[in-house]
């Protein structure tokens, strides 16, 4: 289990790395091809999908290594009897957040599958599909952050 996670990691930063690149070549090539005269409509729609796409991969990214930001100040004070229950309580709520606007989401892809993306001929939906695949990935990342995140306050109990 511990190498498929591995590699769903590293594939998962080689999609946000060639998205990033993606979007930057996409919108500098519109910017070029405005300037030059001969506007092309389509890259800035299809950089917009690959965005979509950055941001909820690149969540998921965040979430696992910690990097969203939050405000901690006081839980930061709080001795780890009680920080640790705290944790778990937060990342249960982020779930149940989650889990709610991915159904949300899928709705709205569904909604959105016969509404086509101006100057191309795909579905919306390919670009409101990130939101609910971005609320799975984070919810599975959330679960293994609670599993674990219960494995360590199991640890502190039974070392008091």
């Amino acid at each position: 289990m511990k190498r498929l996670a591995d590699w769903y990691i590293r594939v998962e930063h080689l999609l946000c790395q060639l998205l990033m690149i993606g979007v930057v070549f996409f919108v500098f090539f519109a910017a070029v091809m405005r300037w030059v005269g001969v506007p092309i409509a389509w890259s800035v729609e299809f950089a917009q999908l690959l965005f979509a796409w950055l941001i909820f991969l690149g969540a998921n990214w965040a979430l696992r290594e910690d990097c969203h930001i939050g405000v901690d100040i006081f839980t930061k004070r709080l001795p780890k009897k009680i920080a640790l229950p705290l944790q778990i309580v937060m990342m249960v709520l982020m779930l149940f957040f989650l889990i709610l606007v991915g159904g949300y989401a899928v709705l709205l892809s569904i909604e959105n599958s016969v509404r086509l993306i101006n100057n191309m001929s795909i579905s919306y939906s390919f670009i409101t599909l990130s939101v609910p695949a971005g609320c799975l990935l984070m919810s599975c990342t959330l679960i293994a952050k609670i599993k674990h995140t219960v494995g360590q306050a199991k640890e502190k109990h039974d070392s008091i």
